[in-house]
């Protein structure tokens, strides 16, 4: 990526009024993936003055802003509070420390990224994505829509929840994209996600809904799962692999959350 200029604005209205300048003004995020892209951008905006690097209790919901890094959700007391960490536990296993430090939950969320562990164990809770100018979006839908929302990602919202999670990230090594990853919850009801298909993660509604009906084959709903969502060939595993291991760390999770 190549920047013709860099602002790093003092307000949100500044932000967003620069966004809407052009579309070839961008937000700035963790900054990691720059060199993957070769598009050239005109003003490259920098919101690090904007307060984005807080974890803050609000009660029944936990803000978590645009610009906290990896490493602070995975050390944060607040987020391993959270489903027996398990957001901690997915983030924990991306890459390195010296990655998680600078990788940011704005950049991964708004760019909808398909390996994302991150993606996976928050879609295991109800969070919103909040942009301004007024704008809250259940991540679920956010990422079910194409393209990117009109608007500066501020933070995203987790409503807290006394829930038995699980989490699988399978890989060949600690430093390769997951081959899928594997989320299952059960706070009152059941969830269960599925991510690096390698499309971005989303919810085995289907399957999630059997279970909580009063379905109670935990075999048949990972089938299900894995029928309802859709897996494709990568260049390190063919569709079936992915599926077929989806399928059983799904079924290993349900066992789990459910003792």
């Amino acid at each position: 990526m190549k920047a013709n200029s860099y602002v790093k604005v003092s307000s949100w209205q500044e932000a967003y009024r620069l966004m809407k300048e052009s579309p070839r003004n961008k937000i700035l995020g963790g900054g990691l993936w720059l060199k993957k892209g070769n598009v050239e951008v005109d003003k490259l905006i920098d919101l690090s003055r904007l307060g984005l690097n807080k974890i803050e209790d609000k009660g029944e919901f936990i803000n978590i802003g645009a610009l906290v890094t990896l490493r602070q959700l995975e050390k944060s007391d607040l987020i391993k509070s959270i489903g027996g960490g398990v957001i901690s536990e997915a983030v924990s296993k991306i890459i390195g420390p010296a990655f998680r430090n600078s990788a940011t939950v704005g950049g991964t969320v708004y760019g909808k990224l398909g390996f994302s562990d991150l993606l996976t164990a928050l879609l295991l809770f109800k969070v919103n994505v909040v942009f301004y100018p007024a704008a809250e979006i259940p991540l679920e839908d956010f990422l079910k829509t194409p393209g990117f929302y009109d608007g500066v990602l501020t933070h995203i919202t987790i409503k807290k929840c006394d829930a038995k999670a699980f989490f699988k990230k399978v890989t060949y090594t600690s430093l390769d994209y997951p081959v899928v990853n594997v989320g299952v919850r059960k706070c009152e009801k059941y969830r269960i996600v599925v991510g690096s298909r390698p499309a971005v993660a989303a919810i085995a509604e289907k399957a999630s809904a059997y279970l909580n009906e009063g379905g109670n084959d935990f075999a048949k709903a990972a089938e299900m799962a894995v029928e309802e969502l859709k897996f494709s060939d990568t260049v390190t595993a063919k569709a079936e692999y992915k599926k077929e291991l989806a399928r059983v760390y799904i079924l290993r999770g349900l066992e789990e959350v459910s003792k």
